[in-house]
């Protein structure tokens, strides 16, 4: 049978003293009797750091001060070592590249919510699939049109007021087509923001054909050179 083992020995007198001093001035906050001797993981029994605390409470070497139902005790600021230069720019350092961070941060979170706008406030895929079927068919009998009067057959049936309604739902439609645009830009930019490699070689992956690719203008003028 194992034999117990015996309990570690604890720091007493001015061995514990020293312990709790040096252990208040490390951390160098207020602390309760209770949360010295928990923090300190048995190095000193209950009784003695209580001991300790008032002990160098009493050579001031230590500030304690009641809280409630129980004393706090931290150690005398002018106990402590001042920084160096050495230290003060590094922290300067510290400080002014966690102020980038947070700049960078803000940044990033500016982004996805302009991000997160445009996907909340854009057309449910219901409403986007009546918009293209509405939009098709309009295209249709724009194509059309665009057809005859490339082939001479009504050149000179378009007048002021057809040329005038064909701009209007051009215009309407090069908007639309921007607004759909910028949204899958935004979205694509997210989307391929830490992927590595070729971004074209993921679009094409992925079935992505840009107007560029496909050789479409969107300002291009379909009436361009037509009377």
């Amino acid at each position: 049978m194992a034999k117990p083992k015996k309990p570690a020995p604890t720091a007493k007198g001015e061995e514990a003293n020293d312990v709790v001093h040096k252990y208040l001035k490390k951390q160098n906050r207020p602390y309760s009797a209770v949360d010295v001797f928990n923090n300190l993981g048995g190095q000193v029994g209950k009784s003695n750091v209580l001991k300790a605390l008032t002990a160098l409470a009493e050579e001031k070497q230590i500030h304690a001060k009641p809280n409630g139902k129980q004393w706090v005790y931290v150690a005398k600021q002018d106990d402590l070592q001042a920084p160096s230069k050495e230290d003060l720019d590094a922290m300067d350092s510290k400080i002014a590249k966690l102020k980038d961070d947070v700049a960078a941060l803000k940044e990033e979170t500016r982004e996805a919510q302009a991000v997160l706008n445009g996907l909340t406030n854009s057309l449910t895929n219901e409403q986007i699939e009546q918009r293209l079927r509405e939009l098709e068919e309009e295209n249709s009998k724009l194509e059309e049109r665009l057809s005859s009067l490339r082939s001479g057959s009504t050149r000179q049936q378009l007048s002021a007021e057809d040329r005038k309604r064909i701009d209007k739902n051009l215009e309407a439609m090069q908007k639309e087509w921007r607004k759909r645009k910028r949204m899958f830009n935004d979205m694509w930019a997210a989307v391929t923001e830490n992927i590595q490699g070729s971004l074209a070689e993921f679009r094409e992956t992925v079935g992505v054909e840009t107007d560029e690719a496909a050789g479409v203008d969107i300002n291009a003028d379909p009436l361009k050179g037509l009377v």
